[in-house]
């Protein structure tokens, strides 16, 4: 396997010949098969890519689920146009995927792939997946590991762009029950799950009922009823986590 091909599958550029297994190396050569495939699609069809990924995610070793959720992330970006075909399959297995009751690894990187996804579609196709997406993402903004609640923060915002008309009303409610876990890790112990937060803050204030134009740069602002009206909708110690981290 080249070096290209351990980029893609984020291996690491070589693993020590002292220390080679079967197992291991069977699972390595696997999705060194997928990548190989992804780049030459004419000798093998990416429908037979997914078959293969589809046996893995639910594959009983926890390590294998977790490779088939990155080989479907390498797919999202090695072939973004094609994987619109088969996007309600590889939803499917990523939100299979999501809700993973052994392996957070697995979880994690669902998350990653999903956001990926989002990106590369713009959130559109998602249908009742976005529920299923948003429920389990919204229980892990405060898991106890970081990169889980780092992935769930950046997912989270993605949701809040994409939810459209459709689904306003059940995220606004979510986004609403999520208001504890977001003014909480605006101050969370590690700086880029709080950076995230920030973020996340900020793309779900409008399902706050909070509006991007107000704010508190000018003495015309603060004297403006408009917004007094606003905020007086608010609890003191919200508005003070507002004026703290600058999110008015």
């Amino acid at each position: 396997m080249d070096q290209t091909q351990r980029r893609i599958l984020g291996q690491p550029p070589s693993i020590p010949p002292s220390q080679p297994k079967r197992k291991r190396t069977s699972v390595i050569s696997f999705f060194s098969k997928v990548s190989w495939k992804l780049r030459f699609q004419k000798r093998e069809p990416l429908k037979n890519v997914f078959v293969i990924l589809a046996e893995r995610a639910r594959d009983p070793s926890a390590k294998k689920r977790r490779m088939a959720m990155r080989g479907l992330g390498t797919v999202a970006c090695e072939a973004p146009n094609k994987v619109r075909k088969y996007k309600k399959l590889v939803l499917d297995l990523l939100v299979h995927g999501l809700y993973d009751p052994v392996s957070s690894e697995v979880i994690h990187e669902s998350m990653k792939t999903l956001t990926i996804m989002l990106g590369k579609t713009q959130g559109k196709g998602l249908g009742s997946f976005f529920i299923d997406i948003t429920l389990q993402t919204r229980t892990l903004l405060d898991d106890e590991n970081d990169s889980l609640r780092y992935s769930a923060f950046v997912l989270f915002g993605q949701l809040a762009a994409f939810a459209g008309r459709k689904w306003k009303k059940f995220f606004t409610c979510q986004v609403k029950q999520t208001r504890d876990s977001l003014l909480i890790h605006l101050q969370d112990r590690n700086p880029q799950v709080a950076k995230a937060c920030k973020t996340t803050f900020r793309a779900c204030s409008p399902y706050l009922k909070l509006r991007k134009e107000y704010s508190f740069q000018s003495e015309d602002d603060q004297r403006n009823p408009k917004l007094c009206r606003q905020l007086s909708h608010y609890p003191p110690e919200l508005l003070q986590f507002f004026y703290a981290n600058k999110i008015l």
